[in-house]
Formats: structure tokens, C-alpha cells, sequence
């Protein structure tokens, strides 16, 4: 029997602030996944290009996945891989086979959310109605060695609609899988028997991958005025419409109208 190259087989792409990272550490505590480690700082594998071409992005693939157990699925979470149009080829070249999972929140949520992040982490200091509005027009606090984490990208990242095409155009639809945040926080036991009937492992309980909340706070939403969301989700509707119609998902937990 061929051995299976050291890669993962399913990646977790995204989105930001969305709940990857709860959703990777409920998913490791399954045993049959292996998870790439240490979930932050996240691999990024393919995030850009390697001195060494595919071949350096492969061997990288082997050092994360060389402790994987034989017959487990392994996964990859880097976060910024939904957004960079730039990693979709890398991953084609580098994972022939590999499926991909988005978990995605409705986006002025997720936008505010990422907002609150970049400010608690020093990198904000503007209201988020004001960092709305210039979104695009400021440089990366981080600089090029990190521009993909682009924290002033807010409502860009919603762009939903645009980024579904593109990973479908990309690896067709029988290899990309759309599911949502809010899908998770309701009803958590029916979220992960579905998604573990995805990635093909047994399906375990939720009081068997039953994490704490990640991520978040209590007060996640506290602070963003009525108003504002209403025009901001109001701008991004036709993204969200057209991720409803390639995905078929049903969007009611957005609650838009």
C-alpha cells in the first residue's frame, strides 16, 4: 500500500473571528484527527511563497504532520487562507486531495469582532465606524512579514459571496464546505455530528469534544450601535445574497432583516 504523504488532509481556511479556533480545538479531541500544532501561532504553510518553491512548502507540511498517528485525518487551521487570493494556487499545487472547511459569522459581527481584537491588541486606535470607513487606505501595522493578517481589514472580510466563488472556481464544490458560527454556538450537537460526517471520522458526541468558550467574551457585541450595523450590513447584502446562492446554507441565523 502507498504511503500517504505527510499533508494535511482537510484545512481549515477561516474566517477570522469566527470561531476557528474553537472549532479546531473541539475537532483535536477527537481520536481520530490530528491537528497540526501549536494552533497559534498557525502554521500558514501556504500563506507565501518558499524559497525552496513546493518542494520547501512540502517539507514544511512533514514537520507539522510527522507526529500524525497512521488512519487519522489531519488538519491544518490557518485562518487567512479565505481572504488570500494568493495562497488558493499554493494549496492547489501542494494539496491535490486536501479538502477545505470555512467556518463564517455573519460579517458586521465578525467585523466588529475583529475590530475589538486589533484594538485590545494595541493595533487600533481608531472607532470602528471611522476604521470602516477607511478600510484599505492605511498600511499594515505589521509590516510585509505579516501582511496576510491585514488587521484593518474589516468588512472586506465579508466579502463572502466573492471569496465562495473563488475557492469553488478554484477546487470545485465536492472539495470546499461552508459552515456557520452561529450554526455552532446554537446547537452544537447537531453542527459537529454533521461536520465529523464530513470529514469522515466517527461520529462522537458533543460531551465528547465539549471545549470552553475560545476567543470571545461575554461581551463580543457590547458597544456596536444599532444604526451602523443596519447600514453596514445593508452595504453588504449583496456579498451575503450571492454566498446564499452558491452555497445553498440557510442564512436565517444572520438575522439580516
Amino acid at each position: 500500500m502507498a504511503t500517504r504523504p505527510p499533508v494535511p488532509d482537510v484545512v481549515i481556511g477561516g474566517a477570522p473571528r469566527s470561531g476557528t479556533t474553537f472549532l479546531a480545538q473541539a475537532l483535536q479531541r477527537h481520536p481520530g484527527i490530528f491537528l497540526a500544532q501549536p494552533i497559534a501561532p498557525e502554521p500558514k504553510v501556504c500563506l507565501r511563497d518558499h524559497p525552496d518553491g513546493d518542494a520547501g512548502l512540502l517539507a514544511d507540511y512533514a514537520r507539522f504532520f510527522a507526529a500524525a498517528p497512521a488512519g487519522t485525518q489531519r488538519v491544518e487551521k490557518t485562518t487567512n487562507y479565505l481572504e488570500n487570493d494568493a495562497a488558493r494556487p499554493r494549496l492547489a499545487r501542494v494539496l491535490p486531495d486536501a479538502r477545505f472547511l470555512f467556518i463564517l459569522r455573519e460579517p458586521v459581527a465578525r467585523a466588529y469582532s475583529n475590530w475589538k481584537w486589533s484594538t485590545k491588541n494595541g493595533l487600533e486606535t481608531l472607532p470602528f465606524e471611522r476604521a470602516v470607513a477607511l478600510e484599505g487606505q492605511r498600511p499594515n501595522p505589521l509590516g510585509p512579514e505579516r501582511e496576510a493578517a491585514r488587521p484593518f481589514d474589516y468588512m472586506l472580510r465579508g466579502r463572502y459571496g466573492s471569496f465562495a466563488r473563488a475557492w469553488y472556481e478554484q477546487f470545485g464544490r465536492s472539495r470546499v464546505h461552508f459552515v456557520l458560527f452561529e450554526d455552532a454556538v446554537r446547537d452544537p450537537e447537531g453542527f459537529f455530528a454533521r461536520l465529523q460526517a464530513w470529514l469522515g471520522v466517527a461520529v462522537l458526541p458533543w460531551s465528547a469534544l465539549r471545549i470552553g468558550r475560545v476567543n470571545a467574551t461575554a461581551d463580543d457585541m457590547a458597544g456596536l450601535e444599532p444604526a451602523l450595523a443596519a447600514r453596514l450590513r445593508a452595504a453588504i447584502r449583496p456579498e451575503v445574497d450571492d454566498f446564499a446562492g452558491l452555497t445553498g446554507l440557510d442564512l436565517s441565523p444572520w438575522a439580516l432583516d
